[in-house]
């Protein structure tokens, strides 16, 4: 074994078979089962995995959503295109009155906009236009579903108004409000309502006569509030108006009473009174006042002094008389003045004893007795105007006093008076002010006045708007997409098959040794098969297409068997699967022509007893096989060479066995392998499935390796579970796994084989 392995060095192989030979013997070491990221990686190698799930689901929904769009029946739109404008304050003005802020600036013009829309949609309004144009009876308004059909046969409510049909008139208005929409358009002012009826021209009609009967209904509740509040008003103002006469009664029985005379409670006979004596008295003082100076003057003999007093005054009591004896005065004193300057210089010129002098002495002594009396005289009149004015200030005065006292009573009953006169004014004003509204009102109530307009009316389209064509089957073809794909991952997740290797060493079996590709999806016109083989070598995979990649895996295969440590070398290989149509079989031969292509002597054991396939595949003649020589029989013909392998002999399973469990279990078996082991290099002893058979399990005890075959998307995990509890029961060690049957067009192992699949 030393020599053969010195002999085969594997580094003068081909470039090709020493890659993948140090592929495989770098995924010899058991590598831990991690977790599958979520990536779109793996998405697409589920969807490329179920392709034909995600295809025929897409296609059926598709399908099913043209059926659909093409069995409804067209129903055509008709839009009318509603202005709500502002409103004004109510008609009787009582918000102005108030003060009080309408709705729409109190809770925003949106909500009013959205409080017509919804109003468009209600039910008595509905009822109204299949009234006014006999909706009931076109079909389309009639329920066909079971369930109502089933309802009539006990509720035959046909005969009876539609109000007072809970059944019909439940499925005219779903009929209705199924096929009206009505939106607000953002920013504006504007309300859009649309009708969808099999028929244009019913259609325009439905929201023709749905806008009008709201226009109407929305101004027979205005006017209906207007009448309602005119009608409380004048009820109101029967009631204001004996009010107002109660008031100004009692205002004018107080004014006779308190004795208020005049234009108002400032403005009466006691204090006009009252402003008259004010004046008197205030003139009287000041006659006091300048009388007693002219007297105080007169008596301190200041004449002078006195004309100017009297001169100036408008208030003595006798300024004619006093102002002749001043004036009188003044001309004595002046003829005085001459006289003294006619003394003085006739004086000076004749003496003293002058008769002239003598007379004019006299004269002046005359004078000065007539200014005197003067004098005195216009004292005493002074004096007497003096007491005149001072009796007269006083009787003034006494009157002031008694006017006030009756003016102070006059202001204590004027507060009451104004009291009752602003009581009877306001009674008055708001009487007015209603009285004005009430008549305003019965304008207003007659004027089909509303803020709400058919600004653009609904007419007959030339094409329906239903269904839309495209739009249900780019919906159809999303929502196959996404059931597709739902499909697709469902049934990868309950698909509990092995497909790929890392599925596989993620189920913690072992490293995978090989992986072969189907050999199905080679194209056999592509393959190179070697000439002049026999028929026993048709069935050998590495001999028919020996430039295969199935062939390059058992290539693979044979180097990791190689490539492991002299000394623990495996000589005995047991090579087995989980369950049938695995591939067991195949690789146990095409892995045994591997090893002796490289020079050792190899045997290929068929230990499957139960159902053998080596004598078919190979054209075998032998009649004897494991079970003759198990059974004691000579070995007649065994083993059998393949003449394109020199170096391999095949000994088949032989005859059928009764009891195949105990014969690979017997003693027999046990030498026969140590016999195998020691006259030959390698010994590739093919098995039944471990799951199907008990004997594989016995006859591992007696292998150096096993290596167990799984097939993609045929080998499940449970089953692979289930083989490894069973080995490890047994203590024997699972070398490694060969992955069979891959499917090379596969996302995973596309780029391995993309080339020559490309070719």
């Amino acid at each position: 074994m030393n020599n053969y392995l010195a002999r085969n060095d594997t580094s003068n192989q081909p470039d090709s078979i020493y890659y993948t030979h140090r592929r495989a013997v770098d995924r010899v070491a058991p590598m831990a089962p991690a977790e599958r990221e979520i990536s779109f990686r793996e998405m697409w190698r589920v969807l490329h995995k179920r392709r034909l799930t995600f295809g025929l689901c897409t296609l059926c929904t598709l399908t099913l959503a043209a059926l659909i769009t093409f069995a409804f029946k067209p129903k055509y739109r008709s839009t009318a295109v509603v202005q709500v404008n502002k409103e004004s304050t109510d008609a009787l003005g009582v918000d102005e009155l108030t003060g009080r802020r309408s709705d729409e600036a109190a809770l925003g013009f949106m909500v009013t906009l959205e409080t017509h829309a919804a109003a468009l949609q209600s039910d008595a309004l509905a009822l109204q236009v299949v009234r006014e144009l006999d909706l009931e009876s076109r079909p389309e308004f009639r329920s066909k579903q079971f369930w109502s059909d089933y309802f009539m046969r006990f509720m035959d409510d046909s005969k009876m108004p539609l109000e007072e049909a809970p059944h019909r008139r439940a499925e005219v208005l779903k009929a209705f409000h199924k096929n009206l929409r009505v939106n607000t358009e953002p920013g504006t002012r504007l309300i859009k309502v649309q009708f969808y009826n099999p028929d244009p021209t019913v259609s325009a009609q439905v929201i023709n006569t749905l806008v009008n009967d709201y226009i109407e209904r929305n101004f027979q509740i205005r006017y209906a509030a207007t009448k309602q509040a005119s009608g409380w008003l004048s009820e109101q103002l029967a009631d204001l108006k004996n009010q107002v006469e109660m008031s100004q009664q009692r205002m004018v029985d107080y004014e006779r009473e308190a004795g208020i005379f005049g234009t108002d409670e400032s403005h009466n006979i006691v204090m006009t009174h009252l402003e008259d004596i004010s004046k008197q008295l205030t003139d009287a003082e000041s006659n006091r006042i300048l009388a007693q100076a002219v007297w105080q003057l007169a008596q301190a003999g200041s004449p002078e002094l006195v004309s100017g007093l009297v001169g100036n005054s408008t208030t003595m009591t006798s300024p004619t008389t006093m102002t002749m004896t001043l004036t009188l005065i003044q001309t004595l004193r002046s003829q005085e003045a001459q006289l003294k300057a006619d003394y003085a210089q006739a004086s000076t010129k004749y003496g003293s004893a002058y008769p002239r002098l003598i007379q004019m002495q006299n004269q002046i002594k005359d004078l000065d007795g007539s200014i005197k009396a003067q004098v005195e005289n216009l004292a005493a009149r002074a004096e007497n105007d003096y007491q005149a004015a001072l009796q007269t200030e006083n009787g003034l005065h006494a009157s002031f006093e008694q006017a006030k006292g009756e003016a102070n009573k006059m202001n204590d009953s004027a507060v009451q008076y104004t009291i009752m006169k602003h009581e009877a004014e306001s009674s008055r004003d708001l009487y007015d002010g209603l009285l004005k509204k009430f008549q305003e009102a019965g304008v207003i109530a007659s004027l089909r006045s509303t803020n709400i307009l058919l600004w653009d009316p609904a007419t007959p389209t030339d094409r329906p708007a239903r269904p839309i064509v495209p739009l249900n089957l780019a919906i159809g073809l999303f929502g196959g997409l996404l059931l597709g794909g739902a499909g697709a991952f469902f049934r990868e997740n309950l698909d509990q098959t092995i497909d790929t290797v890392d599925q596989l060493e993620s189920a913690a079996l072992g490293s995978s040794l090989a992986v072969v590709p189907k050999w199905m999806a080679i194209k056999p016109s592509r393959l190179k098969p070697a000439k002049g083989l026999n028929p026993a070598s048709k069935g050998i995979l590495m001999l028919s297409q020996p430039q295969s990649h199935a062939a390059e895996a058992y290539r693979t295969l044979r180097a990791c068997i190689l490539e492991m440590d002299p000394t623990t070398m495996p000589k005995v290989i047991l090579v087995t699967s989980a369950t049938r149509e695995e591939g067991k079989t195949t690789t146990s031969l095409n892995c045994a022509v591997a090893l002796a292509q490289q020079g050792p002597r190899v045997l290929l054991v068929e230990a499957d007893l139960r159902r053998p396939a080596l004598k078919t595949r190979l054209n075998l003649s032998a009649t004897h096989g494991l079970s003759s020589m198990l059974g004691g029989a000579p070995p007649t013909g065994l083993p059998v060479s393949i003449p394109s392998v020199p170096n391999l002999s095949v000994i088949p399973a032989g005859p059928e066995s009764p009891s195949p469990a105990e014969m690979i279990g017997s003693p027999s078996m046990t030498q026969l392998v140590e016999k195998w082991r020691a006259e030959y290099d390698f010994v590739v002893v093919d098995t039944p499935p471990v799951l199907s058979a008990s004997e594989t399990v016995v006859l591992s005890a007696h292998c150096d390796a096993v290596i167990v075959v799984v097939r993609s998307g045929v080998t499940t995990k449970h089953s692979i579970a289930r083989l490894r509890n069973l080995f490890l029961r047994t203590r024997a060690a699972i070398t490694g796994v060969v992955m069979n049957a891959i499917d090379p067009r596969s996302p995973e192992n596309r780029a391995y084989y993309r080339r020559d699949l490309a070719a």
